[in-house]
C-alpha cells in the first residue's frame, strides 16, 4: 500500500519556536482514532493541500516526541505526516462498518497503526492517516496521539482540515500552545487523591499493556443503543421532580448516566457502586483553563452511588453533586497537580497506566457535546463518524450519525444520542431487552 508524507505549509504558527514542552498531564500514552466515511471518491490533491494547511496551524502534530533527561517535549521537526492509501474496489464499506452506530467492533483495517516500542516512541509520528477507497465510499482514518491534545483539540484539528478541504476558512479560533504548569503536590495530597485515581495503581510497558487491553475486550460484549433527545429530556424532567435538592441542576447527561447504571444494576448480580466521569475544564473560566489550547484539559470525577443501586434520582443527584464539587477551580488545580505528578513518574519509568476492568465502577466518557459529524468534508447529509473498542462497563456517549433509509435517502439524527457500553458476556441481550422497552419501563424510584 503506497504511503505519502504531507508536510506543514510554511511558515507555521510556531515558526519562531523549536519545541513545545509537555507537562506530566499531557503524557497520555494512547491514540484517539476516528474513521470518517464519505460517499464517492476524495479529491486527493485537495486532500493533501488541506492537510498541509491544517498542519500549518497545528505544527506540533508534525513533530516528534522526545525525552530530554526526564522532560518531555514535542520537537517541531515539521516532519512529514504519513498518509497511507489503499483501494478495495470490490468491497463496500458495509463489510467493515456494520451499521450507523458510532462504535464499531474492529476498524483496525481502516487505520494507520504501526506497532511502537513504547507509548512515547520518538520514532513514531504523532499523527497518522489512512484513506481507503471502497466501491461505493471512501474512509478517512485519523490516528491522533493523546499527547497532542484531548478530544476537543482533535475535533478542532479535524474540523479545520474539513474546512480547508472545502475551500473554506476554519470557524474555530487557532490553537494556542502555552501549557499551564500546576504546582508540585505534597505527598499528603498524592496519598489523599490516590484512591480516586485507581487507574494509576497499575503500570505496564507497551507489550504488557497491549496484552491487558486484549484480555479486557474479551471479558465483555458491546451493547449499542440510540435515544431520542426528547425522551431523555422527559426522563430528566421526571428525575428533577424527584430530586428537589438538585432539581434545577440535573442535566440530560446526569439522567442518562443514572438510567444506564440502573439498567445494568437490574441485570448484573454484582452492582455498580461508583461512576467515573471524564469532565473537561477547558471552558471553566479558571486562570489555568485556556479554551483554545492544543492540549489536554480533562479530569476524572469519581461518584459514589447511593446504597440503593437502582435509585435513579439518587444516582443522578450524586453525579451532579460530584461534578459540581470537581468543577471548583481549587479542586481542579489540586487534582491536576497530583495527576500530572503520577503521569510524569509513569512516563519516566517507561510505563503507562491501565484502566482495569471492574464490575463495581462504570467509567463514562461523553463526546455528545462535540459535533463529530460537522467535519463532513463537504457532505453534511451523508458523512458518518466512527470509533471502535469497548471495555467492561465503559459507557461512551456521542451524537448519533445520519443513517440511510431503504429508499436510499439520508436521515438526519435530529439530536439523537448514541451510546455504547460493555457488559459481561452473556448479559448483552438482557440489557438490550430492557432498553427496548423504553425509558419509562424502569421504575424511577428504584
Amino acid at each position: 500500500m503506497p504511503t505519502f508524507f504531507v508536510h506543514p505549509a510554511q511558515p507555521t504558527a510556531l515558526s519562531d519556536r523549536y519545541e513545545v514542552e509537555l507537562p506530566g498531564y499531557e503524557l497520555w500514552g494512547i491514540m484517539i482514532q476516528n474513521v470518517h466515511i464519505l460517499v464517492g471518491l476524495l479529491d486527493l490533491k485537495e486532500f493533501n493541500a488541506a492537510l498541509s494547511r491544517t498542519l500549518q496551524l497545528w505544527p506540533h502534530a508534525a513533530g516528534r516526541l522526545t525525552d530530554d533527561d526526564g522532560k518531555y517535549k514535542i520537537y517541531l521537526t515539521n516532519a512529514g505526516v504519513p498518509v497511507e492509501f489503499e483501494e478495495r474496489p470490490h468491497e463496500e464499506t458495509s463489510s467493515v462498518v456494520l451499521d450507523s452506530h458510532v462504535i464499531q467492533s474492529d476498524l483496525s483495517g481502516l487505520l494507520n497503526s504501526p506497532r511502537q516500542r513504547n507509548a512515547f516512541d520518538s520514532e513514531v509520528p504523532l499523527l497518522r492517516l489512512k484513506v481507503v477507497s471502497f466501491r461505493d465510499e471512501t474512509t478517512i482514518g485519523i490516528s491522533w496521539s493523546h499527547t497532542l491534545g484531548d478530544a476537543t483539540a482533535f475535533f478542532r484539528f479535524t474540523h479545520a482540515f474539513s474546512q480547508f478541504y472545502q475551500g473554506l476558512r476554519p470557524i474555530y479560533p487557532p490553537p494556542t500552545f502555552e501549557k499551564p504548569v500546576f504546582p508540585e503536590p505534597s505527598e499528603c495530597t498524592i496519598e489523599e487523591l490516590r484512591p480516586l485515581m485507581y487507574y494509576f495503581h497499575e503500570l505496564y510497558n507497551e507489550e504488557e499493556l497491549r496484552k491487558k487491553y486484549s484480555e479486557k475486550v474479551h471479558t465483555s460484549e458491546r451493547v449499542n443503543w440510540s435515544f431520542e433527545r426528547q425522551g431523555l429530556q422527559t426522563l430528566c424532567n421526571s428525575l428533577r421532580q424527584r430530586s428537589p435538592s438538585a432539581a434545577n441542576r440535573l442535566s440530560i447527561h446526569d439522567s442518562l448516566f443514572a438510567y444506564v447504571a440502573t439498567v445494568i444494576n437490574h441485570v448484573l448480580p454484582s452492582q455498580i457502586r461508583k461512576i467515573k466521569t471524564t469532565d473537561s475544564y477547558r471552558s471553566s473560566g479558571a486562570s489555568f483553563a485556556f479554551p483554545d489550547v492544543a492540549g489536554n484539559a480533562v479530569i476524572d470525577a469519581l461518584t459514589a452511588l447511593p446504597e440503593n443501586p437502582t435509585d435513579m434520582p439518587g444516582i443522578a443527584t450524586s453525579i451532579r453533586e460530584t461534578l459540581t464539587h470537581y468543577r471548583q477551580h481549587e479542586v481542579i488545580s489540586t487534582w491536576m497537580s497530583a495527576a500530572s505528578h503520577l503521569m510524569l513518574a509513569a512516563a519516566r519509568a517507561g510505563k503507562s497506566f491501565y484502566y482495569p476492568p471492574s464490575t463495581e465502577i462504570m467509567p463514562v466518557n461523553s463526546m455528545a457535546a462535540i459535533d463529530w459529524c460537522s467535519p463532513h468534508f463537504g457532505q453534511p447529509e451523508s458523512h458518518r463518524h466512527h470509533m471502535s473498542e469497548h471495555g467492561l462497563l465503559y459507557l461512551r456517549v456521542f451524537g448519533a450519525n445520519p443513517w440511510r433509509g431503504d429508499d436510499g435517502s439520508w436521515h438526519a439524527p435530529e439530536g439523537r444520542i448514541d451510546i455504547s457500553v460493555g457488559v459481561p458476556r452473556g448479559c448483552g441481550q438482557k440489557v438490550l431487552d430492557i432498553l427496548a422497552q423504553g425509558l419509562d419501563s424502569i421504575k424511577i424510584d428504584g
